[in-house]
């Protein structure tokens, strides 16, 4: 996203561009809708966003870009749109971890379908990501919450969203991923907020043994598992990879990560460059017309 998204609008601007948020008391109607919706947690067990949410926030989404060419219009009313928004996936991630993380019986059909659904918020996800689209993710994420007891929910709810991706969309998983930049960046210790995660499914289940499956994350830190996590994201394209660039980049910045971490991911990151450019090298040795 371009930085002239994260500056402030100036008197110069001249022409037919509009100069503030014309449909604010639309959109704000519009918004108090989707969240008395969203937050109405029975209906959180859907599959999929209730028609009338979704038809809503199509129309807020095309309100908003609008404003790609000015969009410091946003500006007086941002804070309100991204809290309010944010406050219900905020409460909605707890919910997922928890129902998640619950010790269910593989037999228990009716209480895997109690669940939490993957896909319920899919709407306000993808709303959140056209602010950050238009306004600037830097900008939007002031207005993220960042509290320590987000960062274990978060972190589980992307990693399983990742290894089952049928049902949230690549939305959620990009919001996610530059909430999760935020919340590397909280003042403490990364191993003092570690509690041990279980029951993660592997990342890539095809290739897992039923073993691996049923504990991908034995034994491993929660700082290990968030950059093996970063590492699948920047094998991939689109945003997805921009967010998990964003991501890693605040966490292995931190002090307690930076000498220790740092230099293995960045040994990482070469032999995954190196590769790919033999690959390249290869592919096009062979169109050579000498």
């Amino acid at each position: 996203m371009a930085d002239d998204k994260h500056e402030a609008a100036t008197g110069d601007d001249v022409g037919s561009a509009p100069t503030f948020f014309k449909e604010h008391e639309a959109f704000l109607t519009m918004l108090d809708t989707i969240v008395e919706s969203a937050s109405m947690t029975e209906t959180w067990t859907q599959t999929s966003v209730p028609a009338d949410e979704e038809h809503t926030i199509r129309g807020m989404c095309s309100m908003l870009e609008l404003y790609q060419e000015q969009p410091t219009c946003l500006d007086p009313y941002l804070e309100r749109i991204v809290s309010r928004l944010m406050a219900v996936i905020e409460e909605y991630v707890h919910a997922y971890h928890e129902s998640s993380a619950a010790d269910i019986s593989a037999d228990d059909i009716a209480a895997q379908k109690a669940g939490v659904s993957a896909a319920r918020m899919n709407g306000i996800f993808e709303l959140v990501y056209i602010l950050c689209k238009v306004r600037g993710y830097k900008v939007v994420l002031r207005f993220f919450p960042h509290s320590v007891a987000d960062v274990e929910p978060v972190f589980a709810t992307l990693w399983r969203h990742t290894a089952n991706p049928g049902g949230s969309g690549w939305t959620a998983r990009y919001v996610m991923l530059i909430w999760l930049s935020l919340l590397s960046m909280v003042p403490f210790d990364l191993e003092s907020i570690d509690s041990g995660i279980t029951n993660l499914p592997p990342l890539n289940p095809s290739t897992s043994s039923n073993v691996q499956a049923s504990s991908a994350s034995s034994g491993k830190a929660l700082v290990d598992l968030w950059i093996e996590l970063g590492q699948f994201y920047l094998r991939r394209s689109g945003c997805d990879m921009e967010g998990a660039a964003v991501m890693l980049a605040r966490l292995l910045s931190r002090k307690d990560t930076s000498t220790t971490l740092q230099p293995a991911f960045i040994a990482w990151a070469t032999h995954e460059i190196s590769d790919a450019a033999s690959g390249y090298a290869g592919s096009t040795s062979g169109n050579d017309p000498s």
